[in-house]
Formats: C-alpha cells, structure tokens, sequence
C-alpha cells in the first residue's frame, strides 16, 4: 500500500511540473526587484507572523515591489499586512471546484514577471499546495524548506533550524537564498489601529475598573488549553476589570468562567478588526498559545502567553511587553506563577505611566 502511495505522488508532482513550466522572468539577479510570497494558510496567527518577513524583505531591498500569494479566505489580516504591493487572493478548492477562477488567479500572478517566488508554507512538513503555486508564479527561482524528498518544485532549498528554535527566526531562512541574514524585525499589525476609541468606550459603558484585563481560555487544539479551573483561580487573584474572550466552539469556556468568577465580563462577539481593536484597549491579556496571542503581541498588548504543551520557546515571542510561561497545566501551583507574570507586566506598565491609569 506504502509503495503504490508513492507512486501515485510521484504521478501527481511530474503531472503537477509539467503545468506552467515556461519561466516568466530572467533569472534574479543579486539583488531582486520582484518577489513574491506564497502563503494560502488560513489561520490569525501564521498571517499576522509573516508580517516579520515582510518587513526582512522590504528592509534588504530597498525599491522592491512584493507580492503576496494568499486565502481569499483570510483578506482580514493578509489585506493589513503592511509592505505588500499585490494581494492576489485564491482559494485552493477552485482547483476542482471553480477552475476558471484557480486559472485567472494562477495568470495573473505569472503576467507580473516575479523573479523569486518563496514558498512560506510550515517548515515543518512539506506542502504540496504551496509548493507547486510557488512554482507556477513563473518565477525561475523558487526558496522553500528542505523536507528530505523535494520533488523539483523548488530551485534553492532551506535547511531548516532546531525544532524549538524561535518561530520568526526560524521563517527568516528562507531569505537566506537572497544573502539576507538578520534576526526577525519586531512583530506589529495595523489591525484595529482605528478602532480603540470605539472598544474603549464601550469599556467605559461596562463600568470596568482599571485595570481592564482580557482571559482567553480557549484554543484551537484542546492540549493548548491551560485548565478552565485555573483560569477561575487566577481570575478570583486580579485586581481590575476582568473581560472574557472566547471564538467560535468556545462559548461553554466562556460561561463557565463567567459563572465562576462573578464580576468577570464577557466580551460580544467580534470580527478580526474589532476583535484587534478590543486587545489593544485592554491593559493585559492572558491567554493559551492560540492565533490571538499573537494578534495580540503585535498589537503590543501587553500578554502572557500559557504554553502547556512545553513550546514556548518556537512561538513565544522574546519582547518586553510577553512573559511566556511553560505551564502544563497539572500542578494547583501553576496560577501563582500566572498571577505573578500578571502582576509583573501590570507593574511595569505603571511604573512607565502606560494604559493602566
């Protein structure tokens, strides 16, 4: 069976080559004037993170005009990523189910002439979606991450770092093809930026004192979620005007904190910019290592970020307003050291005058 899998990949990937396989730009010079991304994931924190390889890009070559390769279904954050000159947005199921659409999308990438195209899909395991896109843009050098078996989309690839080596640090090999070698640029987001006054009135409405406090006990996958318990716990610790914030699936999350922790606010439901706006009015946010912990961090709220799977070190952000802290949710002990990370943060905002008042 493992044999015959194998050779249907190996159907798909020379099938997959022979399409678009005409160049459409002259090899990149040392420096490239023209490069695009390529990068259709649709999840808040992978979106808002590649805004460091943008800013990599954009600082190195000065003059280039970069594209972006991405979800239509994630338009919300790649349309605020700051530094892009072309969104072209494509959803891959058009390949079976909307093909003229998937082809218009894939011609007007080629007509722009790029001359590297990077395939930013995870390093840690190979994607043939991105990969072949990468190769269809028509740029006639493609950087991605060595996986062990490249099947000859890719013309320069990456050796990948340590497994827990930090995740922009980690993104940042890609460039290494183009001779840029830095460490990431500080992570930001322009999303929500115009929408603070709005959150921080309907704050004020709620009658929260300050400090004004977000608890985000979900997550997507269920071995990231520090213990609804000692969420209650660490609530009950706080000082301040404490505001739960939940996504869709987490509503019971929600309640239950709600119930046991009385004072405790719930936050209405939101959209992407609103969701950005209301972080940036909080004066702290707590939360499980989840796609807004890093909308959050680059909205520069200050966070703490519970990791209780042990990898705060890969998608920990190392910045002065972040306490990571590796909690895996076992030990009653733990919510002291969430509250004193908390308190920590919350003092040292005070201390420079910043948002607690």
């Amino acid at each position: 069976m493992h044999r015959l899998e194998r050779i249907d990949h190996r159907v798909l990937f020379w099938t997959a080559r022979r399409i678009y396989t005409a160049r459409t730009a002259r090899p990149a010079p040392k420096d490239p004037r023209r490069v695009i991304l390529v990068r259709l994931d649709e999840r808040v924190g992978n979106l808002v993170t590649l805004q460091s390889l943008i800013d990599a890009l954009k600082t190195k070559l000065p003059g280039l005009h970069l594209g972006l390769l991405a979800s239509t279904r994630a338009g919300q954050v790649t349309r605020a990523l700051e530094g892009v000159d072309r969104l072209f947005e494509l959803d891959k199921r058009w390949f079976f189910t909307r093909p003229l659409a998937w082809r218009k999308a894939v011609g007007d990438v080629r007509r722009e002439g790029y001359q590297v195209a990077i395939d930013a899909s995870a390093w840690a395991e190979f994607s043939f979606t991105h990969a072949a896109l990468a190769f269809y843009s028509g740029a006639p050098v493609v950087v991605g991450t060595d996986h062990g078996s490249d099947p000859g989309f890719h013309t320069h690839l990456v050796c990948p770092g340590p497994a827990d080596e930090y995740e922009l640090k980690q993104r940042m090999r890609l460039l290494e093809p183009l001779g840029i070698r830095m460490q990431p640029p500080v992570l930001h987001t322009a999303l929500g930026a115009d929408r603070v006054k709005q959150w921080a009135g309907w704050l004020d409405e709620s009658g929260l004192p300050r400090p004004r406090i977000g608890l985000w006990p979900g997550a997507r996958k269920q071995h990231t979620r520090w213990p609804a318990a000692f969420f209650t716990r660490l609530a009950g610790r706080l000082k301040g005007g404490r505001v739960v914030l939940w996504g869709p699936g987490e509503e019971s999350l929600r309640d239950e904190l709600i119930a046991k922790a009385p004072g405790s606010t719930a936050a209405p439901p939101t959209g992407l910019a609103d969701l950005a706006g209301l972080l940036r009015s909080l004066d702290l946010l707590v939360c499980n290592d989840t796609g807004p912990m890093h909308l959050a961090v680059a909205a520069k709220t200050p966070t703490v970020c519970l990791f209780t799977s042990g990898k705060s070190s890969r998608w920990g952000h190392p910045y002065s307003h972040v306490r990571n802290l590796d909690l895996p949710g076992k030990d009653p002990q733990e919510v002291e050291l969430a509250l004193g990370a908390c308190e920590e943060l919350l003092g040292s905002l005070t201390e420079k005058g910043a948002r607690v008042t």
